[in-house]
């Protein structure tokens, strides 16, 4: 019996020494990686919580914007992994957000970035209850990004269901997927480079509905909203 007690005793005490030793490495990565380079990122304080079995870093108050506009603003932002697994992260954000300028009340909104094989990674932001400026409503929503190494070329698919425009419901589901072309691989070594390169590497977005292989169109230039919602009446409900 005293043995097991020496044992688990150890144990725990080993387990201790591990989590303190890779906090202060875990929550240094992520503030470089937010804020490192041009100031494109701001946030009022971080601190991290979690032991024994888990890394909890919280920023209040995240901007990240570009020149005068705002691409994303948060209140809260956790950033959450299992003390064990350095692949898989879990992202929570308060329940309004700014995208674009734009803001967008939730019920939940939450997202996960995971490396996969070949070091392919895949970020999923899920959200209930939304609601934009224009007042349009999306009961459930759902966009995953792949990002694969060495390779120009992003993937987004985006999911929605019970889409509402005035109370009324306008489209039951739509999924859109968006194949982004960049003049080389994004750099995803730190917010501001990556955003650098989102902005300065564009080429072209080609659009596709998964449900209709007929609706498709190549676009040479994303501004072009009115060449998109043409085809794709909900973006038209969500723009407009």
């Amino acid at each position: 019996m005293l043995r097991i007690i020496v044992i688990t005793l150890t144990f725990a005490v080993l387990w201790s020494i591990r989590w303190f030793w890779f906090a202060g490495p875990n929550q240094a990565v992520i503030e470089n990686w937010v804020k490192d380079g041009a100031g494109i990122a701001t946030y009022a304080d971080i601190r991290q919580v979690g032991f024994p079995n888990r890394y909890d870093t919280t920023l209040n108050d995240l901007r990240i914007a570009k020149n005068d506009l705002e691409i994303f603003g948060t209140d809260v932002l956790q950033i959450m992994r299992l003390a064990y697994r350095q692949d898989h992260f879990v992202l929570a954000f308060s329940n309004d957000i700014k995208i674009v300028g734009q803001t967008i009340t939730t019920s939940q909104n939450r997202a996960s970035i995971v490396k996969q094989e070949n070091d392919v990674q895949r970020v999923v932001w899920e959200a209930n209850d939304i609601a934009l400026d224009n007042g349009a409503t999306i009961k459930h929503g759902q966009l995953a990004i792949i990002v694969p190494p060495n390779d120009p070329e992003i993937t987004l698919y985006l999911q929605l269901s019970e889409i509402a425009q005035n109370g009324m419901v306008v489209h039951e589901n739509a999924k859109l997927q968006i194949k982004v072309l960049l003049h080389s691989p994004p750099d995803t070594s730190t917010l501001a480079k990556f955003v650098t390169s989102l902005e300065t590497g564009f080429i072209s977005a080609e659009i596709s509905n998964p449900d209709d292989a007929e609706q498709m169109k190549q676009l040479t230039e994303f501004r072009n909203i009115g060449g998109i919602i043409s085809s794709f009446p909900t973006l038209a409900t969500l723009l407009n």
